[in-house]
């Protein structure tokens, strides 16, 4: 815990000066308050203000902050504690390291006068926008509890769907490896074997052994140079798409693209249609649901598009509609939504698209990673069967060779 200098006065009159540890400055005064000591000055040691200006702050990542809400969730929302007490409490009390960290951090936002929302705003590594607007929403309709329960919800799935789409890469990129493993065997131990007696016997490089030679040159000199190629374009390409014009251009590309474009097309829709339900069912209007909903857009020709949508739903005009009209839902998702604002059950209409967008990127996933492990696969068998194949037939053309002098 950071520590601080005082300097205070007792009740006596007397001038103290020492040192106590607390969050913050602010805490400490209170601390020295509570102490019967009246606050003169408070601030960071040499050595904490040195820390404090080198090394950032590190909130911890995803897993952090799911253990965090949960316990927030037990605090906040079965327990009525307000945020502020259950975050001073994990920040002593907690027995995980990762949990009294963040709660303390949020725990000395909150003591300025900062919102929980405004406090996780500063710590994107920890809390993406998702995760952010639903509890700014949570805030300013006093339901923090059912908020909390969305945001474990949320991150679960998120942390499902990397884990599903890890473990389908994992079995393509071990069949790469180990037919890279088998194929530089063949060219740097075997080939040059072979290629040494064929030239001891006088007998010219036949088919197998070109090809073979030809695939040993890709290998060593094209893909390191592919590799490098494609770093610096994609080096090229971050720095371009720092800039609005470049952003929107790789961005609409990015939605032409065969199977990625639908991926990030069903990505960002499910997470503005899960927001959006979450946030009917806080009571938070059209109006504020929607503005909040295009700030967690990472795509930004979408983000266009849902801007437009929602200058024209502030002008009147139906929601299904001017999702058709700026081409974020096909016909059938357009139906779902216009049932929905007849019955006046926005919640369930978004809750269905959520749910059908999330089982789409589930199974554009699933085709795609399957698709990569047939290629990786082929090429991997193909590969070694080349190499397999050449090396028996330069051994076979040898032993005839020999056969016939």
């Amino acid at each position: 815990m950071p520590e601080f200098k005082y300097r205070a006065s007792d009740a006596a009159g007397k001038i103290r000066t020492g040192k106590i540890d607390a969050a913050d400055a602010k805490t400490a005064a209170l601390g020295l308050s509570a102490s019967g000591l009246t606050p003169l000055s408070v601030r960071a040691t040499a050595t904490q203000a040195t820390k404090s200006e080198k090394t950032p702050k590190k909130s911890g990542g995803e897993k952090s902050a799911l253990a965090l809400v949960k316990k927030l969730k037990q605090l906040c929302g079965g327990g009525g504690m307000p945020v502020g007490d259950a975050l001073k409490s994990l920040s002593v009390r907690s027995l995980d390291p990762r949990v009294k960290g963040l709660a303390r951090e949020l725990y000395a936002e909150l003591s300025e006068g900062k919102t929980l929302a405004a406090a996780m705003s500063k710590r994107p590594e920890t809390f993406d926008a998702s995760v952010v607007h639903l509890v700014e929403a949570g805030e300013s309709t006093a339901n923090l509890g059912f908020v909390f329960d969305n945001i474990i919800e949320y991150i679960e799935e998120r942390g499902k769907l990397r884990a599903t789409i890890v473990s389908a890469l994992a079995y393509p990129a071990f069949l790469c490896a180990t037919a890279s493993a088998v194929v530089l065997m063949f060219l740097f131990f075997m080939l040059p074997r072979i290629k040494s007696m064929m030239a001891n016997m006088g007998a010219p490089e036949n088919f197998a052994i070109k090809m073979m030679n030809f695939i040993g040159n890709a290998l060593t000199v094209g893909v390191p140079a592919f590799v490098f190629a494609a770093g610096a374009a994609v080096v090229a390409l971050k720095f371009y798409g720092k800039t609005p014009a470049g952003r929107a251009k790789i961005d609409a590309n990015i939605l032409k693209t065969p199977i990625i474009g639908k991926i990030a097309f069903d990505a960002d829709i499910c997470r503005i249609s899960k927001l959006a339900a979450t946030l009917f069912a806080s009571g938070v209007n059209a109006t504020e649901t929607f503005r909040l909903a295009e700030k967690t857009i990472s795509n930004a020709e979408l983000a266009a598009r849902f801007r437009q949508f929602r200058t024209a739903v502030n002008d009147g005009a139906p929601i299904s509609a001017a999702l058709q009209k700026f081409g974020l839902l096909d016909d059938e998702d357009v139906d779902v939504v216009a049932v929905g604002e007849r019955t006046g059950s926005l919640v369930s209409a978004f809750g269905e698209l959520a749910s059908a967008h999330s089982a789409s990127l589930g199974r554009r996933i699933k085709t795609a990673t399957s698709a990569l492990g047939g290629l990786a696969l082929g090429t991997a068998f193909l590969l070694i069967f080349t190499f397999a194949a050449g090396i028996v037939t330069s051994i076979l053309g040898l032993s005839q060779g020999l056969v016939a002098k």
